[in-house]
């Protein structure tokens, strides 16, 4: 008897002593009051996870007595943008954490408008030199800035996405982001090529394979939004911005728009979630982009899923008020202006009806989008962009897309995007692996400020012209008027700012309006708005100084 409970115990010990950790510790599903951490060990153990505020007192515990390879552990009742540290084991072992390396910051409230970070990523799992140097620039980036989030764009394992794959090229120390995994939750869609491991029915709901045994996502609006039932799509707020994770890869959806059920059930799911979201920024993004000239061309007639998110996806999107859509796929970097309406083929953009603004965007150069979230443009306009060479390369074709205001091919290097959110201002820098910043643009929100005193429409003002646009010392405003009453028009800053209170005052005629102004000559170089308000009715148009 004392022989057999010896080697018990001998067999217990090497079983304990022999678990070894395969994958992970990773971080999914957070939210700003829970995380799912997720990580894969060698053979069936039970779960531990212990947390705490100091990675030297991890005095909370969660257990799953479930025996398994894969563990899920959930975390609940956590506070708001609080930095937690944890570690991951079975018994009294312990697998990873217990120090600075192994920690989560989790989300901030719905709605809460102060600054937040995220990594975009797309194309990124090739197994090769391309990924590593986007990887550590990451981390070098990290020495000096705050990032909470990590979106994917979709190829995330090639060749096909198979659990071997994500194995060799996302998990795995060297090519892989087993440093990044620790700390940062991402936020995944996937792509064409981890759809070459998913099967499933026409119904996404039935979809399965590595690509969906890997992640935990937001399927019931656990963060906001409506829950869509599945992980093929779902939405979620962080902070002051909703975001639409999408996918580009579901046939039967968009082949059979309006015919197929699960295609009738994704859009009214969409249209719901557009129409019920209230934050002050709305940024979808999917695998396949609806505009690119680069590995993929959109224009291609076997570009099926390009074309069919373009012309059937996008009007929805634009009709409520999506500001930002990133996407992988064409492995380059796009970035389109700030365009509106452009549903077709690319000799059919229209430069004169579909560009909203023709400029850069980039603040540095005194070039910022302007949204207004009030009157006859309220949500009018998108940027597009595709980051689908954040570890593979492409020679260069020469093309470029007449909605794109930059490009630049993954044969010279590849790269990732930075999204930053604060305030109203919502701002993209996309930089090349060597820590160039090769591209930066910003989209503002133009809310109401003390010169509209709240008021979001206008209803006696229209057909508001500002010329010239650009100018140098004086412009000519013109507008209709319903009506013969006291107007005042006033220019601000960019940011809401009261520059003079009035530039002029006077009583507008019924009809046409011509009013020059001729004292701008003292305002600096820049991005102004113009303001015209008559009682509690106002009107306003941004305008640029030389």
């Amino acid at each position: 008897m004392k022989n057999s409970l010896l080697l018990f115990c001998i067999l217990f010990t090497l079983s304990a002593i022999s678990q070894s950790l395969q994958r992970g510790p990773y971080l999914q599903s957070m939210t700003n009051n829970s995380v799912k951490i997720m990580w894969r060990t060698s053979d069936s153990t039970t779960a531990i996870v212990k947390y705490g505020t100091s990675p030297t007192s991890l005095t909370n515990t969660v257990t799953d007595n479930t025996l398994t390879k894969n563990h899920i552990v959930q975390i609940n009742g956590l506070q708001a943008k609080t930095k937690y540290y944890y570690s991951v084991g079975h018994n009294t072992t312990v697998l990873a954490g217990e120090n600075d390396q192994h920690h989560f910051i989790t989300a901030p409230n719905p709605g809460d408008s102060s600054e937040f970070k995220f990594w975009v990523t797309g194309d990124f799992g090739g197994g090769n030199s391309g990924q590593i140097k986007v990887r550590r620039w990451f981390e070098n980036y990290l020495q000096s800035n705050n990032v909470t989030g990590w979106l994917w764009l979709g190829d995330n394992a090639y060749n096909d996405g198979t659990d071997a794959q994500y194995q060799a090229k996302v998990f795995d120390t060297y090519y892989g982001y087993d440093s990044i995994f620790r700390f940062l939750p991402f936020y995944p869609i996937p792509g064409n090529h981890d759809y070459n491991s998913v099967n499933g029915a026409d119904d996404p709901i039935t979809h399965k394979g590595p690509y969906y045994d890997m992640v935990e996502v937001f399927k019931n609006a656990e963060m906001g939004g409506v829950p869509s039932g599945m992980e093929a799509y779902y939405s979620y707020d962080y902070g002051n911005t909703h975001f639409l994770a999408l996918n580009s890869e579901l046939y039967r959806v968009f082949v059979l728009w309006d015919l197929h059920a699960s295609a009738i059930a994704f859009k009214n799911w969409l249209i719901n979630d557009l129409k019920s979201s209230d934050k002050k920024f709305k940024v979808a993004y999917w695998h396949q982009p609806p505009y690119s000239k680069g590995s993929h061309d959109s224009d291609d007639f076997w570009e099926v899923f390009m074309g069919s998110m373009r012309d059937k996806v996008i009007p929805i999107l634009e009709q409520y008020g999506v500001d930002l859509i990133l996407c992988g796929h064409s492995h380059v970097y796009e970035r389109s202006y700030l365009i509106n309406k452009h549903y077709g083929l690319s000799h059919t953009f229209n430069r004169s009806t579909m560009l909203i603004d023709s400029t850069s965007g980039n603040p540095d150069s005194n070039r910022t989008y302007l949204k207004y979230t009030y009157g006859a443009n309220k949500d009018k306009g998108t940027v597009y962009g595709v980051i689908g060479n954040s570890g593979k390369s492409e020679p260069e074709n020469g093309k470029m897309h007449p909605a794109m205001y930059k490009k630049y091919a993954a044969d010279g290097g590849v790269g990732s995007m930075i999204l930053e959110v604060k305030g109203n201002q919502m701002t993209c820098f996309y930089y090349k692996e060597n820590g160039e910043l090769y591209d930066k643009f910003r989209i503002l929100k133009q809310d109401s400020t003390a010169i509209i005193s709240g008021v979001r429409n206008n209803t006696s003002v229209s057909d508001l012209k500002i010329y010239p646009n650009p100018f140098n010392n004086a412009i000519v405003v013109e507008f209709d008027a319903k009506a013969i009453k006291t107007t005042a028009i006033a220019i601000q800053n960019i940011i809401g700012q009261l520059i003079v209170e009035t530039i002029w005052t006077g009583k507008s005629n019924l009809g046409n309006n011509r009013i020059e102004i001729n004292n701008l000559q003292g305002l600096p170089s820049g991005e102004y708005i113009i303001t015209i308000k008559q009682d509690d009715e106002v009107v306003s148009e941004k305008i640029v100084k030389f």
